[in-house]
């Protein structure tokens, strides 16, 4: 299992502060109203690492795993992100065909905390939650329809609601390792098939109905981490020159510099510091834009800050800074994880 966004503190709180961000206010307030209503249960929030109401797709799953429940060491959040092997399936299925997660908004056909398959009845009250949603997304354009409860849902709400039926609606299968469990190898291959032809489908919908002006990031102040002094990162001479080693932008090590030779080079950018054009360019930071195994993180104001936010190796980001600020993008290898940074106009 690839290593979950949501396990890192960092990113979680950024999470949790920014969740009434103009983008996802809207949602999260209706959340906020599901949650009133006490004798159903707890129901997560949707991240804003989503596109909340610019997402034009809505991936609708069965009812809110363990994983999105802060009580019990989940994140809080219904997120591709939790450490959980079916999110981690899906995050791959969109990262797969292209789809951000700014594209996207998650939900679930039951959205109170249960953990298991809902009742006729509460399939039913999730009719109205499901409009709620749906009204909330201008720019919807296609529904991915994942396991028998979803499907069923969207069938009470055409009923309710015919004009719903406006909405492109794919029916498939879960991500969860259930879906797929036959004794016959031939229909496994042909459920799994059915599902990326899915994923397929919806990236070729969300291609072909981009709406005019729309963005694929949503217009938010959400992802922008910022609140560290930027200043204080350390630098190269921060470094203790024994320990210094050469590495490139994938992290493997190709030299050692150490004893008296660092200490010379040291000293070296320590004066060159005196030097006020020196010093001002290397004042100068660039915000990033992340993308995860392609899906959207977020923008930060420095290398440095993402790296740290991300749980990357914070002492591989000078030697990688250098080299992003020369090519502009550039991929940064963390074990079966790669992070596609993007250099963005300095603050």
């Amino acid at each position: 299992m690839m290593a979950r966004l949501m396990k890192n503190p960092e990113f979680r709180q950024r999470q949790w502060d920014h969740r009434y961000d103009h983008h996802i206010a809207p949602i999260n307030q209706y959340v906020d109203t599901l949650r009133k209503q006490a004798e159903k249960g707890s129901v997560p929030y949707v991240p804003p690492m989503y596109g909340g109401i610019n997402a034009r797709l809505l991936s609708l799953m069965r009812d809110p795993g363990p994983m999105t429940q802060d009580a019990a060491g989940g994140s809080g959040f219904i997120c591709m992100e939790n450490d959980d092997p079916t999110a981690e399936r899906i995050s791959n299925y969109f990262a797969g065909v292209h789809i951000p997660a700014g594209d996207i908004v998650p939900w679930n056909a039951y959205p109170w905390y249960i953990n298991r398959k809902p009742r006729v009845a509460e399939l039913e009250a999730g009719v109205l939650p499901l409009k709620g949603i749906i009204d909330l997304l201008p720019n919807l354009c296609v529904v991915m329809l994942h396991g028998g409860e979803a499907k069923d849902l969207w069938k009470r709400l055409l009923k309710r609601f015919p004009e719903m039926a406006r909405v492109r609606a794919l029916g498939t299968y879960h991500t969860s390792a259930q879906a797929f469990w036959t004794p016959d190898p031939t229909e496994k291959a042909r459920r799994k098939k059915h599902l990326v032809d899915s994923f397929i489908q919806a990236a070729e919908i969300l291609q072909r109905e981009t709406p005019s002006g729309f963005s694929m990031w949503p217009d938010v102040p959400t992802m922008q981490f910022t609140g560290e002094d930027v200043r204080t990162e350390p630098r190269v001479f921060d470094i203790p020159a024994d320990t210094r080693r050469n590495v490139d932008h994938t992290g493997r090590v190709t030299a050692h510099n150490e004893g008296q030779k660092s200490r010379n080079i040291s000293e070296g950018v320590k004066r060159s510091w005196e030097n006020q054009d020196v010093r001002e360019k290397r004042l100068q930071h660039h915000a990033v834009k992340v993308h995860r195994n392609g899906t959207f993180v977020g923008d930060f104001s420095s290398l440095y800050q993402a790296f740290k936010i991300l749980g990357l190796p914070v002492s591989k980001h000078i030697p990688f800074r250098k080299k992003l600020k020369q090519d502009g993008r550039l991929p940064f290898n963390d074990g079966s994880d790669i992070y596609d940074f993007e250099i963005l106009p300095p603050i």
